[in-house]
C-alpha cells in the first residue's frame, strides 16, 4: 500500500514537471516577440516588428524556432497520456527525438529541462531505456514517432538556416 502512495506521490511530481515545461514552451513564441519588439525599437523602426524580420534573416530564424516550441509543448501533452496508460516506449522515444530536435535548433534551457523530464520520469516510471526500439519496431514505429519527426524536420531546416546565416 505504502509503494502505491509513493508511486502516486512521484507521479504528481512529474506531473508538474511536465505543466511547467509545457507552460515555458507555450510563452515562448510572445518572449520573442517582446524581443523582436524591443529590436525594433532599438533600430528606430517604430516597433514594427515585420521590418525587423524582414531586414535580419536571424530574426526570422529565431521567430520561427520559437513558434516550433508551442508544437512541442501540445506533444508533451501526448506523451503525458501514454505515460499514464502505460505506453513507455512511445514517451521515452518521443522524448529522446524532442531532445534531439531542441538540441538542432540550439535551444539549450528546453534541452536541459526536456532531459531532466526524461530522467525523472524514467525513476519515477521504472522505465527500462534498452531495447525501446527494438520493441517498438515491429509495433507501427513510425505511427509512435511521426509528430517527433515532423519536428526534427522543421528543426532540420532552421538549423541549416543558422548554419548558413553563421
Amino acid at each position: 500500500m505504502m509503494k502505491l502512495v509513493n508511486t502516486r506521490v512521484q507521479s504528481g511530481t512529474a506531473d508538474r514537471i511536465f505543466m511547467i515545461i509545457r507552460v515555458l514552451l507555450t510563452v515562448s513564441p510572445f518572449i520573442a516577440l517582446g524581443y523582436l519588439s524591443m529590436d525594433a525599437a532599438k533600430e528606430g523602426a517604430g516597433g514594427n516588428i515585420q521590418a525587423v524580420i524582414s531586414s535580419n534573416p536571424s530574426a526570422a530564424v529565431m521567430f520561427i524556432v520559437a513558434m516550433l516550441n508551442p508544437f512541442i509543448a501540445y506533444l508533451l501533452g501526448f506523451i503525458k497520456d501514454h505515460l499514464h496508460d502505460g505506453d513507455y516506449d512511445y514517451a521515452v522515444s518521443n522524448m529522446f527525438l524532442m531532445i534531439i530536435a531542441e538540441l538542432m535548433i540550439q535551444n539549450f534551457i528546453y534541452v536541459l529541462m526536456l532531459m531532466f523530464l526524461t530522467y525523472k520520469c524514467v525513476r519515477t516510471y521504472q522505465i527500462p531505456v534498452k531495447g525501446i526500439v527494438k520493441r517498438m519496431a515491429g509495433n507501427h514505429l513510425l505511427r509512435d514517432i511521426s509528430g517527433s519527426l515532423v519536428v526534427l524536420a522543421f528543426a532540420g531546416i532552421c538549423m541549416f538556416a543558422m548554419l548558413r546565416l553563421g
